[in-house]
C-alpha cells in the first residue's frame, strides 16, 4: 500500500509544477492576451484560454522534471515516466486536469455560485468537487497512457484532492491564491 501511496504522489509532481506556474501566472497577470473566458456564460470569467493553455505547456517540463525526480531517487515504485514521450504525456495531462474543472463550472454556474467564490449550500461538498474533478481526470489519463496498477489509481483519486487543497493552502500562504480553498 505504502508503495502504491508513493507511486500518486510521484506522478503528482508535474501537476503541481504547472499548477503552481499557472497560479503565479494568474497572480501577477501575466499573459493577458491569453485572459480570455472560454465561455462566460457557460463557465464563468475564471476558465480562460490562458490556464488551458499555461496547464497544457507547462506539464510538458513538470514531466521532464518528474523524469528527472525518478532517475535521482533511483525509481519509483509500481510506475515509471522513463520511456514515456514528456511533450505527448504532458498535453494530455495537462487536457485531464483543465477538461473536467468545465463541467463542476458549467454546474456552478447553473446554480447560482459565482466564479472563484465558495458555494453557501453544501460548502463541503462543493469544495470536495472543486478539489477532486481535476484528480479524476488525471487518473484517467494515467490509467490510460501508463496502465500503473490499480491501487495506484485509486491513490491518485484520494490523494489528488488532498494534494490539491496543501498546494492551494501553501499558495495561498505565498499570496498566489485569492483564497486558501
Amino acid at each position: 500500500m505504502f508503495d502504491a501511496i508513493i507511486g500518486a504522489l510521484f506522478l503528482s509532481i508535474p501537476l503541481l509544477i504547472s499548477g503552481s506556474f499557472h497560479m503565479f501566472v494568474v497572480s501577477k497577470d501575466l499573459f493577458k492576451v491569453l485572459a480570455k473566458p472560454i465561455n462566460v456564460e457557460m463557465f464563468g470569467v475564471n476558465k480562460t484560454w490562458r490556464g488551458v493553455l499555461i496547464m497544457v505547456v507547462v506539464t510538458v517540463p513538470g514531466v521532464a522534471i518528474a523524469q528527472y525526480v525518478e532517475i535521482l531517487s533511483g525509481g519509483v515504485p509500481y510506475v515509471s515516466l522513463q520511456n514515456v514521450n514528456v511533450v505527448w504525456y504532458g498535453v494530455l495531462l495537462g487536457l485531464g486536469y483543465v477538461i473536467p474543472e468545465l463541467p463542476n463550472s458549467f454546474v456552478k454556474r447553473r446554480i447560482g455560485i459565482k466564479p472563484g467564490e465558495p458555494a453557501t449550500n453544501h460548502p463541503f461538498l462543493f469544495s470536495f468537487i472543486d478539489q477532486s474533478d481535476s484528480a479524476l481526470g488525471c487518473a484517467i489519463v494515467y490509467f490510460v497512457l501508463l496502465s500503473p496498477p490499480w491501487e495506484v489509481v485509486l491513490w491518485i483519486i484520494i490523494l489528488g484532492p488532498l494534494v490539491h487543497l496543501a498546494a492551494n493552502l501553501f499558495l495561498y500562504s505565498f499570496g498566489l491564491r485569492k483564497n486558501p480553498i
